[in-house]
C-alpha cells in the first residue's frame, strides 16, 4: 500500500543513492511520491529519469530547481532565464506538479536586495509564458535570509505572494518548515496563500 502525503525531497538522500537507487528505496518502502533535483536527473539522463517516474508509476511533486535569476549583467540574467526554460522542459518530461523556484541571492558586487528582488519578479514574468505553456506552475521557495546574498533574496512567504500576485496564474509558492519558521507574519500568510 502506498504512503499518501509523503514525498520524499531526494537530496535527503543524495549521499547514499543516485535516482535509480533512491526510486528502489522509496518503492522498498511503499513511498510513490518524489521530488528530484535537477543534477540527479541529470546525472542518469533526463530520458531515463522519466522512464523510471513513469514506469513506476510515480508522483513527482516538483522538480527542484529553478530560479537564480538576478545577475550582474544582461548576459547573465538571460543565461538565467535560459536554463529556467530548460528546467521547465525537464519538468514537463517528468510530468511534475511544478518546478520550484530557488531565485538566487545578490549579484556580484552588490548590496542591493530590492533590486535583486526586482530581477527575480523580472525573470520569473520572462519564463511564465513557457511554464503555462508546458502547463508547468512555478512554485518560489522562500529561504531563510541567512540565505540572502547567495542563494535566495526572497527570505518571507509574503516576499513570494506579493511576487506571486504580481504574476498572476501560474506563480505559487513552495514553504519549506526548515526555511520559514522564524517568520513572523508565517500564519497570516499561509492563510492569504491559501486564499
Amino acid at each position: 500500500m502506498a504512503v499518501n502525503g509523503l514525498s520524499i525531497n531526494l537530496a535527503t538522500v543524495r549521499e547514499q543513492y543516485d535516482m535509480k537507487q533512491a526510486v528502489e528505496a522509496c518503492l522498498k518502502q511503499d513511498i510513490v511520491a518524489i521530488a528530484p533535483w535537477r543534477d540527479q536527473v541529470h546525472a542518469i539522463g533526463l530520458s531515463e529519469a522519466a522512464r523510471i517516474v513513469a514506469d513506476n508509476q510515480l508522483q513527482v511533486t516538483g522538480l527542484c530547481r529553478g530560479g537564480m535569476f538576478p545577475a550582474a549583467d544582461a548576459a547573465g540574467r538571460a543565461a538565467a532565464i535560459d536554463d529556467n526554460k530548460r528546467a521547465i522542459d525537464e519538468a514537463a518530461a517528468l510530468n511534475a506538479d511544478c518546478l520550484v523556484l530557488v531565485v538566487g541571492g545578490l549579484p556580484a558586487g552588490s548590496r542591493d536586495i530590492a533590486h535583486a528582488r526586482d530581477m527575480v519578479a523580472d525573470g520569473i514574468g520572462a519564463i511564465l509564458p513557457h511554464a503555462r505553456a508546458s502547463g508547468i506552475p512555478l512554485a518560489i521557495e522562500p529561504l531563510h535570509p541567512m540565505y540572502a546574498a547567495d542563494r535566495a533574496c526572497v527570505n518571507t512567504l509574503e516576499q513570494a505572494l506579493d511576487i506571486c500576485d504580481l504574476l498572476g496564474n501560474g506563480v505559487g509558492v513552495a514553504i519549506d518548515v526548515y526555511h520559514v519558521w522564524w517568520d513572523p507574519k508565517l500564519e497570516q500568510q499561509i492563510t492569504r496563500a491559501g486564499a
